[in-house]
């Protein structure tokens, strides 16, 4: 995890330099949205989360720019009915919760007239918490769930620019298809083999 964090400072202080040698202009913004969940497999159901952070974006050449981000967002699913067993007990409501501290990096290609983006990019996913929520309110720690997740990001932005004005509103759609199993496949509470988070977000932000 050490590693992952050092090499992506690294790679966004070359960005950023790279940009200021170009003395082109190198947006910051705050962003905040709305995803729904899915886990791979056929025992949960999708479940709605938040999604928000920080992000920069930095031209690197022509209409190619990278944009990198830290979010805290909100995943996991509901699980089927009596899908979800603490030894012989089967449980009909219950919840996988998984709160991650996720850092995209986005390659990005700019229609110009349009202020249209289409990006695509890995994110490297740090848990902060995973729970499994029963019936009410009884929760546990789901101790299955891995340190770390790797997913693949694509979408689009909208960039809408104000007139004599130095903030810009930003409409960003994206999907994020799971690349690795989260799961340490340890715990019969997961019967399938391998699970991958998915989910689909929208996100309003603003940029300076």
């Amino acid at each position: 995890m050490k590693n992952t964090l050092v090499s992506f400072v690294f790679i966004f202080a070359i960005l950023v330099a790279n940009a200021q040698q170009r003395q082109e202009k190198i947006g910051f913004g705050i962003q905040a949205g709305w995803n729904m969940s899915r886990i791979s497999g056929d025992t949960f159901d999708g479940k709605a989360g938040f999604i928000g952070g920080i992000h920069a974006d930095l031209p690197v050449f022509g209409n190619f720019h990278v944009q990198p981000e830290v979010n805290f967002q909100q995943l996991g699913g509901k699980y089927k009915s009596d899908a979800f067993a603490i030894g012989d007990i089967r449980y009909r409501y219950a919840e996988l919760n998984m709160n991650y501290l996720s850092v995209p990096v986005l390659m990005k290609y700019r229609f110009k007239p349009l202020d249209l983006d289409i990006f695509v990019g890995p994110q490297v996913a740090f848990k902060l918490r995973a729970k499994n929520k029963i019936g009410e309110g009884e929760t546990y720690e789901a101790r299955n769930v891995k340190d770390t997740d790797l997913v693949g990001v694509y979408g689009l932005e909208y960039c809408l620019r104000l007139p004599d004005s130095p903030v810009d509103f930003v409409l960003n759609a994206r999907y994020m298809t799971g690349l690795t199993n989260f799961a340490n496949g340890e715990n019969p509470n997961m019967p399938n083999d391998s699970y991958r988070n998915n989910a689909l977000a929208f996100i309003l932000g603003i940029r300076f």
